[in-house]
């Protein structure tokens, strides 16, 4: 290969989120089972309805499947198996909303049909190959900023690219929400989310 330089260069591009994901939890408990995933389907009904209201595209909305679970009392200093106090049917619907100004009334909606229990939502970038593009420009920009800066100092004369690498390339990282329950009057803000390259770039000494 002859005499060169091995640079990294880094390139950093920040987006506001253009959509966010969340699950929406039902969870209902009671006597029976057949009276618990009653009321289960009951919620789940209205969840449905409320986001066609909305105006989410079914393509937006996903049913997962429903865990029904018997509840035991203490059993204490007994041996026998005591008989379930209860059932509870858990169930959550996954939600992506790509209008993201309009979460906090989409979270009014779901805690006016008996959603209890939010998890997973996230921030993300739909499309993020174009902020993906810009970010490996300024990575390269930056190799040979830094390149250039060597031969410099070192007084010899930079020359052409023989190889880039790109070692590191990270789509948009989602920011991460844990809501145990719907809280629809707190306001949530997406900020920005940064899409980071890293290019490992060579270039000749003349």
């Amino acid at each position: 290969m002859g005499r060169s330089i091995s640079v990294r260069g880094q390139g950093v591009v920040s987006a506001r989120p253009d959509f966010t994901e969340l699950h929406a939890g039902v969870t209902s408990q009671a006597p029976s089972a057949k009276a618990a995933l009653l009321a289960h389907n009951k919620i789940l009904a209205d969840l449905l309805a409320a986001l066609e209201s909305f105006g989410l595209a079914e393509r937006d909305v996903q049913s997962q499947q429903v865990d029904l679970r018997a509840i035991y009392p203490s059993r204490g200093q007994q041996d026998v198996q005591p008989a379930p106090s209860a059932f509870r049917a858990t169930g959550n619907v996954r939600i992506r909303l790509r209008a993201v100004d309009r979460l906090g009334e989409l979270l009014d909606r779901l805690a006016a049909v008996g959603v209890n229990n939010l998890s997973g939502l996230h921030f993300a970038i739909a499309d993020p190959a174009p902020l993906l593009d810009t970010a490996r420009k300024r990575a390269i920009q930056d190799a040979r900023r830094r390149a250039q800066l060597y031969a410099t100092e070192a007084g010899v004369q930079l020359g052409p690219v023989l190889r880039i690498e790109e070692s590191a390339a990270g789509a948009p990282v989602p920011q991460m929400r844990a809501l145990s329950s719907v809280n629809a009057g707190s306001p949530i803000a997406p900020g920005r989310t940064e899409i980071g390259v890293t290019l490992r770039v060579i270039f000749a000494i003349k």
